[in-house]
């Protein structure tokens, strides 16, 4: 196992385990006591917010803060309009980011870093559509959690090494803007209330089907969220599909 992985996977057990010691990491990973207090270091320093209880008794803690989700509730509550749009069959290339669902909070840590490795890889990806635009394409309500950090191409024939393509259908989407600094774990907040927003309107989103956040390829101040229907979609029997060049 890679030390990435090894990372990767004490980060799932953290979120999973939300307080612990170092010593009980490291006897369920199998290291030192100083190489457990290292690699908590280093998570630490890749965004994971723990917090370190000093003596005998101390520990571990991952923060948990209520103050992104009631910042995103007051301005969701202050949205009055949320625009429907049928966007036409799209493809993504980009970088990917798999993690089980019971380890969505890895995102904060995890599709931050894919942005900037995109940028710079971008320049690889060729017959790109969007001058100064790029898409994340997410799919966060299931077991799995995915996440494509990319850019809109028109077609998926060059997928540059270690990337993937996806093909989204043709299907009607509610458009919300989000503003403010690009924040995962208030992206996914804003996400979570405005689903709970929209089924109090009558309308129902597909928790199947990938959202997407339109962003400009400078620092963006403004996000625009495309939020999938159910219903009547011009593309019902073409699902999405995601293309990994061997």
């Amino acid at each position: 196992m890679t030390k990435t992985q090894r990372l990767i996977e004490l980060m799932m057990r953290v979120y999973d385990k939300p307080t612990f010691t170092a010593e009980e990491m490291a006897a369920e990973f199998g290291v030192s006591y100083r190489t457990m207090l290292r690699y908590l270091h280093e998570l630490s320093g890749m965004g994971v917010p723990l917090y370190a209880e000093p003596g005998r008794r101390g520990g571990y803690t991952l923060l948990q803060s209520g103050r992104v989700a009631d910042m995103a509730g007051q301005r969701i509550a202050k949205a009055h309009s949320f625009e429907r749009m049928v966007r036409p069959q799209t493809y993504v290339i980009g970088l990917e980011f798999q993690a089980p669902f019971t380890a969505v909070h890895m995102s904060q840590v995890m599709i931050p870093k894919l942005w900037i490795e995109l940028e710079r890889r971008q320049h690889e990806i060729p017959r790109q559509t969007r001058t100064g635009v790029k898409t994340g394409v997410s799919l966060s309500r299931t077991r799995l959690y995915h996440y494509i950090a990319g850019v809109e191409v028109s077609h998926l024939h060059e997928v540059p090494e270690g990337m993937v393509g996806i093909i989204l259908p043709a299907r009607e989407y509610v458009v919300y803007t989000h503003f403010g600094a690009p924040d995962r774990a208030e992206i996914d907040q804003t996400f979570l209330l405005l689903m709970d927003k929209l089924r109090q309107r009558g309308l129902e989103p597909d928790i199947s089907g990938y959202a997407l956040e339109i962003r400009p390829s400078e620092p963006p101040s403004s996000i625009t969220i495309h939020i999938p229907l159910h219903g009547i979609n011009p593309s019902d029997d073409s699902p999405e599909f995601v293309y990994r060049p061997l």
